[in-house]
């Protein structure tokens, strides 16, 4: 789905730096109107009654620093959960403010070409809209209490929601024809399922198009009317070991979810206020942090594109969000992915990262990818960064 274009406020007391914002944007499809402001004092009063999509905001302003600026955007209703992109001469100053400040989502170093400002803020208009995901109330929608969509919102944006809530009930995410069906308990997912039992196990070794016995097709038959995992169900009957179930059932349930981080379209989602199921006890004790479970659903994507891309860009520059590197805390991380992380700084490129660590570069990749979902990273592509300089 093609992203409808936004509102971009650009607060900037140089007026040379207002036009050039001016000229940049003025022919790109993701911003339908540029409002223009030339200090703070006029910046929050055209951010509080215009509500823009997105605020380009200078650090050094004649009546206010960006620090209090910034602060005073989070606390006004209207722009409270706007992302802000910070603008300086000094990356290092700046850097340090938006590590504090939770509405900041890019940095901005002066001088800057068009190429990479117009690259900034189209990242920005399609992966910050987390307020944009429609929160229905029990009251007006009975149990239902979120829907929405990936091609607004990273379906991780979704998933923290849901942990920071402690949410309990099942979350619906369609992708193609299948529904898959994660429950969660206070805010952290169980076990994923759907009564699709050729998806579920498809590429696995329990997939069968021969002959079944009475009992194999006794668990798939349960699974499709009650949800309960075909390997869970084979080890009720005494077929599979409770543990290696309990094991390939997490297993499965995070290569089924992994399925929509690969829709180039992005996948609907509903969440239901429902009790948990009884299968739920059987399975591996929940994550007890929501970016774990992320992560490692992450890991179990084979194939997307946005790899692809990555993988055909090897002078591609990875980089460290403003909060990335902080956030890296509040992962477990494995070695190999560590590795690589170590050799991020902002100017190496994936192709040197793969030298210097003798790793396939779809390897890392794939690291990138996953950090990149999790909005611990973000990829400068070539071709900006050769502009840029």
């Amino acid at each position: 789905m093609k992203m409808l274009p936004k509102n971009v406020l650009a607060i900037d007391d140089s007026l040379t730096l207002r036009k050039f914002i001016e000229k940049s944007l003025a022919h790109e499809d993701c911003v339908n109107r540029l409002l223009l402001a030339s200090d703070a004092t006029s910046g929050l009063e055209l951010a509080r009654t215009s509500v823009p999509d997105l605020i380009l905001c200078d650090y050094t302003l004649p009546d206010m620093l960006g620090d209090e600026l910034c602060q005073r955007l989070s606390e006004q209703a209207e722009t409270a959960s706007t992302p802000i992109i910070l603008m300086s001469s000094s990356g290092r100053e700046i850097a340090a403010l938006a590590a504090r400040q939770k509405n900041i989502v890019r940095l901005l170093v002066k001088p800057f070409s068009r190429e990479l400002l117009v690259a900034t803020i189209s990242y920005v208009l399609s992966h910050w809209e987390q307020k944009k995901i429609v929160v229905q109330t029990a009251s007006t929608a009975g149990s239902i209490l979120m829907r929405g969509s990936t091609d607004v919102s990273p379906i991780c944006n979704t998933l923290r929601f849901i942990a920071r809530e402690k949410m309990s009930g099942v979350l619906r995410v369609v992708v193609k024809k299948d529904t898959l069906q994660a429950f969660c308990q206070e805010g952290a997912i169980r076990v994923v399922t759907t009564r699709n039992v050729e998806s579920y196990l498809e590429g696995t070794p329990y997939l069968t198009n021969g002959r079944k016995s009475l009992i194999w097709k006794k668990c798939e038959d349960l699974q499709r009317q009650t949800l309960s995992p075909f390997l869970l169900n084979l080890s009720q009957e005494g077929v599979l070991p409770a543990q290696t179930a309990r094991t390939l059932t997490d297993l499965y349930g995070h290569r089924l979810f992994a399925k929509t981080w690969t829709e180039p379209l992005g996948v609907n989602y509903e969440f239901e206020e429902v009790p948990l199921p009884a299968f739920a006890d059987d399975c591996l004790p929940p994550r007890e942090r929501m970016n774990d479970w992320i992560l490692e659903n992450l890991r179990n994507v084979d194939a997307a594109e946005d790899i692809q891309n990555i993988l055909q860009d090897l002078m591609g520059v990875p980089a460290f969000t403003p909060s990335g590197y902080r956030l890296l805390g509040e992962v477990e991380t494995k070695q190999d992915e560590w590795q690589i992380l170590r050799q991020i700084t902002g100017v190496i490129s994936l192709n040197e990262i793969s030298q210097r660590l003798r790793i396939q570069p779809d390897l890392v990749a794939r690291k990138i990818f996953c950090f990149q979902r999790l909005g611990f990273l973000d990829f400068w592509p070539s071709n900006v960064l050769q502009t840029q300089a």
